[in-house]
């Protein structure tokens, strides 16, 4: 069925999305209203102490604004700073906004996000982050970190995990974008966000538990102690779910008539996991951990063939050490160690039964399908030291080195048929590519056809930067009430793939308390991972050791206005250009890609405090292939692309959301709106014959609006609370693009969901 059809069998569905939308509109405006004429202005003197970390001690909510909470921000210059000081584009979300809206995942949160755009990806079980109209697969074009420790499972990114981290234990999370390498290094391409979570003696110890649709269960629990100079915290929960059982209609299958499919059918996502997060601390001693255990399904099969019975076994865990010793009285040097360990399991189903039962795909057990099955272990080990210090009124500099060396072992294949692309010979038998031939059971063909190898990494890197505030410096009195300038600079070092420079440059001008502008500069890069590198056997692509680190380079411009203390607005602008981006060319990983964007960014936040605030946001993008590569069609004439649209993100796309407290924060009631515009198709052109055409000549995928609902009541007994959330409340069709269209209808997303959330906090 295609896009349009299956948009036209929903016109109520549709109608009441756009009157839903309509709704919210004016519910945001009258509740805007309120808040403006009703609240009255926070004050300074409300502020409470700040730890030594310089995050605001939260234990007492009804004491502390909305913005207070976001006053000092760690991840622009890894130094506190307020949000108009940073040099660059920050966004925070606190852990009341979090609770407050009933988010389910990480994917709820960042859609609230100016320039975020989230989707799930086609055959892998995790959401992504798209970041102004750049698509960051298995997110390792943005570097994800946890108390300031990268979540580098293998894959120079959080890969499957990205929506298995909690979100009960998060104080703050903080979130740049645009590039961060100057100070973070590979992976902050996009963007850079810092997960801050609770530590002991924030908030009461808790017990939770969640119940919602598709029989999703998640109890948790978390228990704070302070003591003096001691803080513990551990947090732990085991999730489970049955999974959204939407219908695909037609897959990769459809074009290739050898093969029998599963679809029209259900997808099957069901699963469980568990997490364990701990922070230790004692005086100037620290110690994070975490652990992430998953068996999961794949709702689309890996080769994108509608399967049920793969299972995704994982384990992710950290541990790191750290030591802040203080300079004087002018700044600090934290010394830390860290050792990550990742095991994956991977059954992949790339075909299913019904292709196995077919005459020329000989011996296979009824009911059993077409398995691949790859296995490895990952781990770094690393360390770093950062220094920040005052060289006197003016100028503060940050500077450190890392060590990591990274490595990938027990590197396994396993398959039940040749899924390697050429022939294989296992016990003595040839079994050629095609037609498949059962191989007795699930085989060990490592030594034979391995998918890729068992290898390391050694990364070091050195990096400083400085805030340098002007007016200070040159004694500027009258006329501005801000002048700072931030240069910095990092070389990362790979001993397999080179080395990356990058620069970063920022000027925030504040002329008034209220006006403030940021013209910022900054570069950044992503090194290849060792599937991209050495991946092997695969019909499909080969891995190549000679590819270089992708590169990309943002010019950004903001401008704010604070109306009032409760009333701030931002206009963001970006221009980027990235290249050496790496494609399968030639089935051979390379690096051939070039892209540009360029869009705008609106905001308008209003606060008075934890429970009473609004906000409305507006993403412009459009982002173009610019690789102009040539093809070459069957009679040999010969065309060089143009500039292109990448096809499967949103031109626009915003998010409205109010919260509002009622009889003294006992009721809070949160309503949000995440609209996207229509995503049309790629526009790159084949040859069809000898005319050339559009290659996904699909119907672009319709707009969608998702008004999501949470009603939380607390306090009426104390220590108790209750919430109940509705996501998706008017049941939009909600479908998330397949690029490659072998999904035809793209991939459907869960419709109306409830969720229920009952509390005990002593």
């Amino acid at each position: 069925m295609s896009d349009s059809a299956t948009n036209a069998s929903h016109p109520v569905r549709s109608g009441a999305c756009a009157a839903a939308f309509s709704v919210s509109l004016r519910l945001t405006a009258a509740i805007l209203f309120i808040l403006i004429t009703g609240i009255s202005p926070c004050r300074a003197s409300d502020m409470l102490p700040q730890e030594e970390t310089g995050y605001i001690d939260q234990s007492d909510e009804d004491e502390i604004s909305f913005y207070e909470l976001e006053e000092q921000l760690m991840i622009a210059t890894k130094t506190g700073m307020t949000m108009e000081e940073a040099p660059s584009i920050v966004s925070v979300i606190t852990a009341k906004e979090i609770r407050n809206m009933g988010a389910r995942s990480l994917a709820d949160v960042f859609r609230t996000i100016p320039g975020f755009d989230v989707t799930h990806m086609i055959n892998v079980p995790c959401h992504q982050l798209n970041i102004r109209g750049m698509a960051s697969v298995t997110n390792s074009k943005s570097k994800v970190m946890l108390n300031g420790h990268w979540m580098n499972p293998g894959n120079g990114g959080t890969g499957y995990f990205f929506d298995r981290i909690p979100l009960a234990n998060i104080r703050q999370i903080e979130v740049i974008r645009g590039p961060g390498s100057a100070l973070y290094g590979a992976s902050a391409f996009l963007g850079v966000i810092n997960i801050i979570t609770k530590e002991g003696g924030d908030e009461p110890s808790e017990i939770s538990v969640e119940v919602g649709s598709y029989d999703t269960v998640k109890p948790y629990g978390e228990l704070s102690y302070k003591d003096d100079d001691f803080r513990a915290y551990l947090y732990a929960d085991y999730h489970r779910t049955d999974g959204y059982d939407g219908i695909i209609g037609s897959d990769m299958t459809a074009d290739i008539p050898v093969l029998a499919s599963a679809a029209p059918g259900k997808m099957t996502g069901d699963g469980e996991h568990y997490t364990f997060q701990t922070s230790l601390s004692y005086e100037d001693f620290r110690f994070s951990g975490f652990l992430s255990k998953m068996d999961t399904n794949n709702p689309v099969g890996i080769a994108r063939a509608l399967t049920d019975e793969d299972e995704v076994d994982m384990i992710y865990a950290f541990g790191e050490l750290g030591y802040t010793l203080p300079l004087e009285d002018r700044g600090h040097l934290l010394i830390r160690t860290y050792y990550d360990y990742q095991k994956y399991n991977l059954l992949w189903e790339v075909f299913p039964e019904e292709t196995a039962a077919l005459p020329m795909h000989t011996g296979f057990p009824e009911g059993e399908g077409l398995y691949g099955s790859p296995r490895a272990k990952t781990s770094t080990f690393g360390g770093e030291l950062t220094a920040d210090y005052e060289i006197f009124s003016g100028i503060q500099v940050v500077g450190g080195t890392l060590c990591d060396y990274y490595r990938q072992s027990d590197v396994l294949s396993y398959a039940n048929y040749n899924i390697t692309g050429h022939d294989l010979e296992v016990d003595g038998v040839v079994y050629p590519p095609f037609p498949y031939r059962y191989l007795g059971g699930l085989k060990n063909i490592s030594e034979q056809a391995n998918f890729n190898e068992n290898a390391d990494r050694l990364t070091t890197a050195f990096y400083g930067q400085g805030v340098f505030d002007l007016k200070e410096l040159f004694g500027l009195e009258k006329g501005i009430s801000s002048l700072s300038l931030t240069a910095g600079l990092r070389h990362d070092d790979y001993d397999d793939v080179g080395s990356s420079t990058n620069p970063r440059f920022g000027l925030v001008c504040a002329p008034t308390e209220k006006l403030y502008f940021k013209a910022l500069y900054g570069t950044a890069f992503r090194a290849p991972n060792f599937g991209e590198m050495y991946v092997r056997n695969n019909p499909a692509v080969t891995g190549n050791p000679d590819i270089n680190p992708e590169e990309i380079a943002t010019t950004e411009g903001l401008v704010g206005y604070n109306f009032t203390p409760d009333i701030r607005a931002t206009l963001t602008w970006f221009d980027t250009k990235a290249k050496n981006l790496t494609e399968i060319k030639d089935k051979l990983w390379q690096n051939v890609g070039k892209m540009e964007g360029r869009g705008a960014e609106g905001e308008i936040r209003l606060s008075s405090d934890t429970h009473k605030y609004a906000y409305c946001n507006l993403t412009w993008q459009d982002v173009r292939n610019t690789t102009h590569k040539t093809i070459t069609s069957a009679g040999g004439q010969v065309y060089t692309q143009d500039d292109f649209g990448v096809g499967s993100i949103p031109e626009f796309y915003g998010n409205v959301g109010v919260n509002y407290d009622f009889f003294d924060e006992h009721v809070i009631a949160n309503v949000s709106v995440n609209y996207v515009g229509k995503r049309e198709r790629s526009g790159e052109r084949t040859w069809d014959g000898e005319t050339l055409v559009i290659r996904d000549q699909r119907d672009p995928v319709r707009a969608r609006t998702l008004v999501n609902t949470s009603l939380t009541f607390r306090n009426f007994t104390k220590g108790m609370e209750f919430q109940f959330s509705v996501f998706n409340l008017f049941d939009a069709d909600h479908r998330d693009p397949d690029p490659l269209g072998q999904i035809a209808d793209d991939k459907p997303e869960p419709g109306r969901w409830f969720t229920g959330r009952i509390s005990y906090s002593f």
